[in-house]
């Protein structure tokens, strides 16, 4: 099967992060991508600016989308404002494609990508929604200093996981505790580390997380298993990331 995926994100034009890194996971893995931006970005060494896209350009858009064929799943990154949140939940209601929610708040490098609350990407769980928050995005929706060890990201996943979500991704980066590379899944039933080699990021290799939450969509559009879907997409990032 291959799936088709809804991508909402910003659309970067480089596509080193953002809408284009989406479709390039999405395509590897098989699918077929269908792109809408949720802004038009500028990402430079010094250039930096986004501009919204219009919510009823944006729930249109999804909804010929919708008119041309099912959806099998949705991949959520930046979503700049509520207007296009609202747009966008209201322009998928009656659809049960699963959605991976990547909580896009700022670049690497920190500015800001959204002006939606802690509580609006809250307001999205569901059993068939899976959130993929860093380290840093998973301090800043629950409030708490950002884990700084495995143990530690393992409770922060199991507190997200209440919000009702059918698993939670906390993509553990390289933690001070282990060697190498651990990322904490947390479903209803449990919490499982999954450990992996670290690798450096090759200046320029940016958009980590959108390739990975594509991927993991676009998995589970498929019809795999949680962890068999989580298992593709992280090697779908460390082949980028060797690339590099």
């Amino acid at each position: 099967m291959n799936p088709r995926v809804l991508l909402l994100a910003g659309h970067e034009p480089t596509g080193r992060a953002g809408l284009l890194a989406d479709l390039a996971a999405v395509l590897e893995r098989g699918g077929q991508p269908v792109a809408v931006p949720t802004a038009q970005t500028a990402q430079g060494t010094t250039t930096f600016t986004w501009t919204a896209s219009a919510p009823r350009v944006l729930a249109a858009q999804i909804a010929a989308a919708r008119e041309l064929g099912p959806l099998h799943a949705v991949k959520w990154g930046m979503v700049p404002g509520p207007a296009q949140l609202s747009a966008a939940s209201r322009a998928l209601e009656g659809t049960d494609a699963w959605w991976v929610v990547d909580p896009v708040v700022r670049t690497s490098r920190g500015e800001p990508l959204t002006r939606l609350s802690a509580r609006a990407y809250l307001s999205l769980a569901g059993p068939r929604v899976v959130l993929t928050p860093n380290l840093d995005e998973t301090a800043w929706l629950l409030r708490r200093p950002v884990p700084r060890t495995v143990e530690e990201a393992a409770t922060a996943a199991e507190a997200l996981a209440r919000y009702g979500f059918g698993a939670v991704l906390v993509k553990g980066g390289h933690l001070p505790d282990v060697e190498g590379l651990a990322d904490v899944l947390a479903t209803p039933e449990r919490v499982r580390v999954l450990r992996g080699e670290w690798l450096r990021r090759a200046p320029g290799r940016r958009g980590t997380g959108c390739r990975l939450a594509s991927a993991l969509a676009t998995e589970l559009g498929r019809g795999r298993a949680m962890e068999a879907a989580v298992k593709a997409a992280r090697g779908l990032v460390v082949r980028y990331l060797r690339a590099g």
